[in-house]
């Protein structure tokens, strides 16, 4: 079944508001249009705005780190994830993290052990950094150890800095390409000479939008010729010693690797004088992987090892391992392997992977019951979990089952401490049928049955709501909606943020809404929203009324700095129904409509010139798709083709390539409207338009077996919905149904963990059409920031 382009397009602005023949994307036809645009009903100034105040950084403090537990319970779907980490874990960071050291070093003449004389002028530099581009200091660093008599280079003093900012910088400095030439071949560097090729062959310039991609990978293959170096052992000039194990080494290349040997080499005791090192309060292990990180910036270990590797990096100072092994260790986790982190629990340091693992406890905490380890989890551990206002679970009997499982498996607790347990949950807040299944269930022997009567007696009725209050904020933007008196449809200016989701008695889901300013006048619906760096937020295209004509083009900006929206260069191309990503610091707006007919364009915005500009476009017109990006790579799901086809392709789109377009296996289900996120290591696909009307099906794509797998459906239709992932969460929120036309205010999320759709609240105003991203929350939310809280009608 194929769309019609003429069901699809939108009708005459002067019709009435009936509903349209179920057999396309659109919506109820708007009523005749005003010729003014009233405020919106979203705005509601007694609303608490969205704060200030900006985030500030968290020092890390080292410390010495428990020993983990390593009892992990590894699935055969954990055993693959292992399978893959074994290829190593790189940091992007730490390349400019060394160079940057280097170039500090140099500058103030530390650790330099050679010293070149151009034009009269005498450089100090690092043999071992320039021999990562130069064949004439590889030479030297083989020559031998120590400082030596300046030599002199016939280089024009131009090239030769260029040259030298090329090595510690990643980028050509600026000089005449002939002279660099001249001094490449002197100095023997072919990298050197393949970039003033291309520098003379280009526009006579670097690109200022290109500069910073080329520097990153030049700066990459810097290291890489560094620790290629420390492999073979060429020009080491220090050796450490630990726990038997030797290792030869670079002194300058260390220093910049390493912030515990930096210190070390720096400090003028000792060690930073001879040629030899012993070390007494380091293991040999911990040695191997230090020096390998500081040269590579990549830690060889699988789940289990990392948190050896984030214990030491964490003791030994090393900031960017550390980093690296935080955000490997949190995107793994399981309910095993958060009882596993259990030992690290708000060690100095580890704050962050910690308050990962504890969220993901708090969610997931009906299947952490299900481990084997789960009884060895603290008593007091448990109920910190069961009295944490952000326990996040269906209904209050799972938190009942939880603590009675744990029970079952101590039967040794005193029963005043199985009591103190117990008034963590939160009878109260059980339904009549919750509480039958709790007298049902009883509690395990030896326990009395009086002690659940009388818990169940003093629990205070209605029993204290749960307040889950996301580290980040929830922003959902526009959309198509219905005015305050119901009788026309309008586009929505209302801008609204996530504060809270709370649940009440039994099944009573709300959301506490806050506002931000609110979009110019008259709204857009159909549009892209996307945030950069999660403190910036762009809202491009769509549409401002219901014709073809109503396309725009123009893109707006708001951050927590500003009162109002900006407005900022507009697209080349206006567009609606398209998706609108952040892929490498730049937005890129993919496809759509505009005038009726699909489009294949692509612009990426870069937010430093605010310019949008021409990419390589998609293979094929399309509109009403999806994208998402998902380890640093941008793939494109389904929509409509320019026939009105529903599609089922998967696009890998990649912006760098004169064809960029590379079609992977195709969903189960051809969609359009729907919405797609990147979670977990994996792209879900949800909801949506279909051959046969509203889609409840849900799938999972696997990049690395490049297939699909079907999963729980969706609660209710959600057409034309907004797609976001929020604290290990997909959320679908709005939309409306294909069979109905209904609009919806629903807010479902899936929680991959427990493969389960849990309904949230609702959003203040039903929409479709609408669009939602996240954006980073200042650490402090005092309460005199908000003095007023919004809430949301309960979901049905």
């Amino acid at each position: 079944m194929s769309i019609s382009e003429s069901a699809l397009r939108a009708s005459d602005p002067e019709s009435t508001s009936l509903p349209v023949p179920k057999a396309g994307l659109g919506l109820p036809l708007p009523a005749r249009r005003a010729p003014f645009w009233p405020p919106s009903p979203d705005e509601d100034p007694r609303l608490p705005p969205f704060p200030l105040e900006e985030p500030g950084p968290r020092p890390m403090a080292p410390g010495n780190l428990p020993s983990p537990a390593m009892s992990l319970e590894e699935d055969e779907e954990e055993d693959e994830e292992d399978a893959a980490e074994s290829e190593g874990l790189r940091s992007e960071e730490h390349p400019s993290q060394f160079f940057a050291e280097a170039q500090r070093l140099r500058e103030q003449r530390l650790l330099v052990d050679e010293e070149v004389s151009v034009g009269g002028r005498v450089y100090g530099v690092h043999r071992v950094i320039l021999a990562a581009v130069s064949s004439l200091f590889r030479g030297r660093l083989l020559g031998g150890r120590g400082p030596r008599s300046p030599f002199s280079l016939d280089v024009a003093p131009g090239a030769w800095e260029a040259v030298l900012t090329f090595a510690y910088e990643g980028v050509l400095g600026p000089a005449p390409w002939g002279d660099v030439l001249v001094a490449a071949e002197a100095l023997g560097a072919p990298r050197v000479k393949a970039a003033a090729q291309w520098r003379r062959e280009g526009t006579g310039s670097i690109r200022e939008d290109e500069k910073q991609p080329c520097q990153a990978e030049e700066l990459k293959e810097n290291l890489r010729s560094i620790d290629l170096l420390y492999q073979e052992g060429t020009g080491c000039d220090l050796e450490l010693e630990a726990g038997g194990c030797r290792l030869r080494v670079h002194r300058a290349a260390l220093a910049c690797g390493s912030e515990f040997f930096g210190a070390m080499l720096l400090s003028g005791m000792r060690e930073s004088q001879g040629t030899e090192v012993s070390l007494h309060t380091i293991s040999a292990q911990d040695l191997r992987l230090l020096v390998s990180f500081a040269y590579s910036g990549v830690v060889w270990a699988q789940w289990p090892g990392l948190l050896r590797v984030a214990q030491a990096a964490l003791q030994y100072q090393s900031a960017s391992c550390l980093a690296l092994c935080q955000r490997a260790l949190a995107q793994g986790l399981s309910p095993a392997r958060c009882l596993a982190l259990l030992p690290m629990a708000e060690v100095p340091g580890l704050e962050r992977l910690w308050s990962k693992a504890r969220h993901y406890l708090l969610t997931h905490l009906p299947a952490v019951a299900l481990c084997s380890t789960f009884p060895s989890l603290p008593g007091a551990c448990l109920a910190e979990l069961l009295d944490s206002d952000e326990l996040h679970v269906q209904e209050e009997f799972e938190a009942f089952v939880a603590a009675r499982c744990w029970l079952a498996a101590n039967p040794e607790t005193q029963e005043s401490e199985a009591k103190a347990l117990l008034r963590c949950v939160r009878f109260g807040r059980m339904s009549t049928r919750e509480l039958r299944r709790v007298r049902a269930a009883g509690l395990p022997p030896p326990l009395s049955p009086d002690l659940l009567h009388q818990l169940m007696v003093e629990a205070e009725v209605p029993g204290q709501e749960r307040r889950r209050e996301p580290d980040q904020a929830l922003v959902v933007i526009g959309g198509d909606g219905l005015r305050s008196d119901m009788a026309i449809r309008q586009p929505s200016r209302g801008v609204w943020w996530a504060r809270a989701f709370c649940c009440g008695t039994g099944l009573v889901r709300t959301v506490e809404w806050g506002r931000l300013p609110a979009l110019p006048a008259p709204g857009r619906f159909r549009h892209g929203a996307a945030s950069l760096a999660r403190s910036e937020l762009y809202v491009c295209g769509g549409q401002d009324f219901y014709s073809d004509s109503n396309i725009l083009a123009s893109t707006l900006r708001w951050d927590p700095s500003q009162e109002d929206w900006e407005e900022m260069a507009p697209l080349c191309q206006a567009r609606s129904f398209f998706p609108l990503v952040t892929l490498d610091g730049q937005l890129y707006a993919l496809g759509g409509r505009d005038k009726g007919v699909a489009l294949d364009s692509v612009e990426a915005y870069n937010p430093e010139l605010n310019v949008w500009r021409p990419a390589p476009a998609l293979p094929a017109p399309r509109f009403a798709h999806a994208a998402a990006v998902l380890e640093g790579q941008l793939y494109v799901s389904g929509g409509c083709s320019s026939t009105g086809q529903y599609l089922a392709s998967l696009l890998h789109y990649e912006p760098k390539l004169e064809k960029p377009g590379t079609l992977l296996s195709p969903m189960g289900v051809p969609r359009a409207s729907h919405v797609m996120a990147a979670l977990g290591g994996r792209l879900y696909v949800a909801g949506g338009l279909g051959e046969i009307g509203d889609l409840l099906s849900f799938e999972a794509y696997e990049p690395r077996t490049d297939s699909w797998t079907h999963l729980a459906p969706l609660p209710s239709p959600h057409v034309g919905a907004a797609g976001a992932t929020l604290q290990g969460e997909l959320l679908v929120l709005g939309g409306y149904s294909h069979r109905t036309y209904a609009l919806s205010h629903l807010i479902h999320a899936y929680c991959p963990g427990l493969g389960r759709w849990l309904c949230l609240g609702t959003l203040p105003r039903p929409r479709a059409e609408l669009s939602a991203c996240t954006l980073a929350l200042p650490p402090m939310q005092g309460t005199a920031l908000f003095p007023t809280r919004c809430q949301s009608k309960p979901a049905g």
